[in-house]
């Protein structure tokens, strides 16, 4: 424990003992002494980490967490410093009108190589970090300074799940994470109730692409199940499990001539970019995909959707119903995601919020999907 706290609690102890605990003591003296209590918790590493018991003020790395965050404790409150490249899903989307003080945070704390700042952070008074698995070092100079690491992974959906719980633990919401793990669950199984009809069907090829440069996405993890489940054809998926950083030429996309193209949020580029050949050095005019206007752009609300995260499960569900509407023609994906906002965290989203979310305004040269 760091010198200042074991003094702090002398001090507090003092005071009670000066009170009199016969005589009960002061609001003070209890709120001093409820400040300095801790409590442990078990990481993604099975660390055993001693946290205060109430967490004030949190840091956190990995990008998405941010998010996760914000929607366990269903508020920012607590959170310090995240990841720069957080808060660009932030600005222009739907968290920033439900919630302003997130576009307050800290992001020069976390650098955008996921290091930390130690100093800043103890001047920010942070009491904890979430930090990726693998930043063991990041993890020893934070407990040298009395910042409890709190280290989470979410390479696969046993991990993701796991470190709902942790953080759910950091944070005191155990019941909110056992929530949203359950509705992942259910969201699974609704979709691979379907998986003896799906492998009959014919599948569409998709090409998932994470930026204009053209590296894949969705060919790793989750997402690459998520097609898989949904009932699409994926032409490059082994080569692209090998390397999350692929990138594709488009010699090669013109031989694939996908069905289908999705556009990550982790790019600004929209359909029309495809259409319209807007893109320097790409000529996109005769793949299938863009003579028959399905270019989408995928959906973004608290956090990007094509990411591991809170709303993965509806991503699920928005590409099943997508590409096999008529296997999946029971998911009303517009009215699940605001019954999900609604229920998980007491969110009243609107028809408005809900085109922003679903991105109709630069999909609406694209065909109708719902």
């Amino acid at each position: 424990m760091k010198a200042w706290k074991k003094k702090g609690i002398a001090l507090a102890m003092a005071a009670l003992a000066v009170t009199g605990f016969t005589g009960g003591c002061g609001s003070s003296e209890r709120k001093a002494v409820a400040k300095l209590a801790t409590r442990e918790i078990t990481d993604i590493k099975e660390n055993k980490v001693m946290i205060p018991a109430d967490v004030e003020k949190i840091a956190i790395t990995p990008i998405p967490w941010a998010s996760i965050t914000y929607a366990l404790d269903k508020s920012s409150e607590r959170i310090a410093a995240i990841h720069p490249t957080a808060m660009s899903a932030y600005k222009g989307h739907l968290l920033e009108k439900l919630d302003t003080h997130f576009g307050t945070i800290d992001t020069k704390i976390v650098a955008q190589n996921f290091s930390v700042n130690t100093e800043s952070m103890v001047s920010a008074g942070i009491e904890a970090c979430i930090l990726w698995q693998y930043q063991e070092q990041d993890a020893e100079k934070l407990k040298k300074v009395g910042i409890a690491p709190v280290l989470i992974y979410n390479d696969t959906v046993d991990n993701l799940k796991k470190s709902f719980h942790i953080v759910g633990n950091l944070l005191g919401k155990k019941d909110q994470a056992d929530k949203l793990c359950a509705y992942y669950d259910n969201a699974y199984n609704e979709i691979t109730k379907h998986k003896a009809e799906v492998e009959k069907a014919d599948k569409p090829t998709v090409l998932f692409i994470r930026n204009s440069k053209l590296r894949l996405q969705g060919n790793d993890n989750f997402m690459h199940e998520a097609l898989e489940i949904g009932g699409a054809y994926n032409p490059i998926e082994q080569s692209a499990l090998d390397s999350k950083n692929t990138e594709i030429p488009m010699e090669e996309i013109y031989k694939i001539n996908p069905d289908v193209i999705l556009l990550s949020n982790f790019d600004t580029f929209v359909p029309d970019d495809l259409y319209e050949n807007r893109i320097l050095g790409q000529d996109w005019s005769s793949v299938k995909a863009v003579q028959e206007k399905r270019v989408y752009k995928v959906p973004m609300g608290i956090y990007r959707w094509d990411a591991p995260g809170v709303e993965t499960p509806l991503m699920m569900k928005w590409i099943a119903h997508m590409l096999q509407p008529k296997i999946f023609g029971d998911i009303d994906i517009r009215n699940e995601t605001k019954a999900f906002y609604k229920d998980m965290f007491n969110l009243d989203v609107t028809d408005a919020d809900l085109a922003l979310v679903f991105a109709d305004k630069v999909n609406e040269h694209s065909r109708p999907i719902y």
